[in-house]
């Protein structure tokens, strides 16, 4: 893949990060809405989510029975334990506190893709500390060589949470984040009359239920992960990028500090709940324009 200087100049990049801080500055995306049918949730939870900005769906998370401050408040916990295990080497607590944040990834569920990480990572254990380590200095690389996702090492939408705990400036990149990726490169293009720029074709997956994350129109086709870890390492580095810059530039007091990527994660997280189909054109249109 392009280094990060080289993906960052590319014009259509650029222009959708200036867009992202704008969003994150209290700029309204569009209007999103949905009702969020999760079986368990507080008495008070409004269930009909609506959000216009990124600070608003922000302001509606909820995730495995916590508000944003309280889910935040263990992921520091994880991290710092995540941190201690690699720095000292200590293969056994590497691994407790990896399947803890695979667990909670899962929703607190013992999932299919929970036991799958969780047994990888087992049968692994020797060389656990040396895999993480390999795989951040990748992920944090400014010129990356994702091939050894190919299948020295691991990435999914468990360990990218892994991966963001134990790092510096690395998104939680999953399908639900990336269907929240894709929409707002949605809402960029269709706003400007662009065709999709191949450097935000953000992938996305489907979620367990029949919930549409699927951000493609038309014109706009986005890919799906599939189970594909290196391209899926690829897109986690690319989002990365992109959310830092946009965050750098940004001025809002919600998105400052050392938990703003978590926030902003944590804004896209609700979006990418349920992604809104797009209306089919049915009058003539002006054509839309590559960049």
């Amino acid at each position: 893949m392009t280094s990060k200087i080289q993906y960052l100049q590319q014009p259509a990049v650029a222009d959708f990060i200036q867009q992202l801080s704008s969003w994150l500055d209290g700029e309204s995306f569009g209007e999103h809405q949905f009702k969020v049918r999760d079986k368990i949730l507080p008495a008070n939870y409004d269930r009909d989510f609506y959000a216009t900005t990124l600070e608003e769906a922000y302001q509606r998370f909820y995730w495995n029975g916590q508000y944003f401050d309280e889910s935040q408040a263990l992921l520091d916990d994880f991290r710092n334990r995540l941190r201690e295990s690699l720095q000292t080497g200590d293969a056994g607590q590497l691994l407790k506190v990896i399947d803890e944040v695979l667990l909670w990834g899962s929703g607190g569920k013992v999932i299919k893709l929970y036991t799958y990480n969780r047994d990888w990572a087992e049968n692994n254990l020797a060389s656990l500390v040396e895999k993480i380590r390999h795989s951040l200095a990748i992920l944090q690389s400014e010129a990356p060589d994702t091939s050894p996702f190919d299948g020295e090492l691991r990435m999914n939408a468990g360990f990218t949470k892994v991966y963001a705990l134990a790092g510096d400036q690395i998104m939680m990149y999953d399908g639900r984040i990336g269907a929240a990726m894709g929409y707002l490169v949605r809402q960029f293009c269709e706003s400007r009359r662009l065709l999709l720029p191949e450097a935000l074709c953000f992938p996305w997956a489907p979620g367990a239920s029949t919930m549409n994350r699927n951000p493609s129109t038309e014109l706009l086709h986005f890919k799906q992960l599939a189970n594909r870890s290196r391209f899926h390492a690829d897109w986690k580095v690319r989002a990365s990028w992109v959310a830092s810059e946009a965050l750098n530039n940004a001025t809002a007091a919600w998105c400052q500090g050392p938990h703003a990527l978590r926030r902003l994660e944590a804004s896209l997280f609700m979006l990418g709940y349920e992604i809104p189909i797009a209306r089919r054109k049915t009058q003539k249109q002006r054509p839309m324009m590559g960049i």
